[in-house]
């Protein structure tokens, strides 16, 4: 008998012998289901915390919309007006880093005649994202920006600067409301709860509440009214138990 035909005769008995053990498993009542037993032996609960606080930041959509017969008129009379709005920023002590173009954009006011194209003008729109890192200061924020010039107020937006505290928060009532029900569980069923097994998480944090458009600052001074009220997060935990 050649070397070839040993090794092959080898290989054959070695899966011969792994389809047998297969087999067995599938046959043999309680072999293949032996460990899908243990893994039944366990309780998953879902747990779910929240924590809430008032918003620590901010954001302003801000700018300038000018028209003129050209658009190098428009321009011009835009970036006056932005200069000055960005002075008003910087007397408010916004850093500069807080302030991002958001959009600029030049467009021709067209008017449709008897089918003639006619250009009656150009618009100019420059508009800004501000961070605002003193909440009770947006009132005045948006006062001195109208005053110097702004006349587009696009929405404001109140979240969270850093939302890791309030998380931790809403973690730990999270898995503390998950340990609760498993506890209750496994007293009702009578048996002993252990260790978590597997613990997965979900964070919920709502989109920042945003006041959609406000238009000038309020008549008789003392700034626009603006309230930021609370925000919260939530955290969802789904975690199983091993129970004894």
């Amino acid at each position: 008998m050649s070397r070839a035909t040993t090794i092959i005769g080898v290989v054959t008995l070695a899966l011969l012998a792994v389809v047998l053990v297969l087999q067995l498993l599938l046959l043999v009542p309680g072999v293949g289901s032996m460990r899908a037993g243990v893994e039944e032996r366990a309780i998953m609960v879902m747990g779910e915390g929240k924590a809430s606080a008032e918003p620590d930041l901010a954001v302003i959509r801000l700018g300038v919309e000018t028209r003129a017969l050209t658009a190098d008129a428009a321009a011009q009379k835009n970036s006056e007006l932005m200069a000055n709005v960005m002075d008003a920023l910087q007397r408010r002590e916004i850093a500069d880093e807080d302030i991002q173009t958001a959009d600029y954009s030049i467009r021709a006011e067209i008017d449709w005649e008897d089918d003639e194209r006619r250009i009656l003008g150009y618009v100019v729109s420059n508009s800004v994202s501000v961070k605002v890192r003193d909440v009770d200061q947006v009132g005045d924020v948006l006062d001195a920006v109208t005053d110097a010039g702004a006349n587009n107020i696009h929405g404001i937006q109140f979240t969270f600067d850093d939302p890791s505290e309030l998380r931790e928060q809403a973690r730990a009532e999270a898995m503390a409301d998950a340990r609760g029900k498993a506890e209750a569980l496994a007293t009702l069923a009578g048996v002993g709860l252990g260790k978590p097994r597997n613990i997965s998480e979900s964070f919920i944090q709502p989109p920042p509440f945003a006041l959609e458009r406000v238009y000038a600052a309020a008549e008789g001074g003392g700034g626009v009214p603006v309230s930021p009220g609370q925000l919260e997060v939530n955290v969802q935990v789904q975690v199983t138990f091993d129970i004894r």
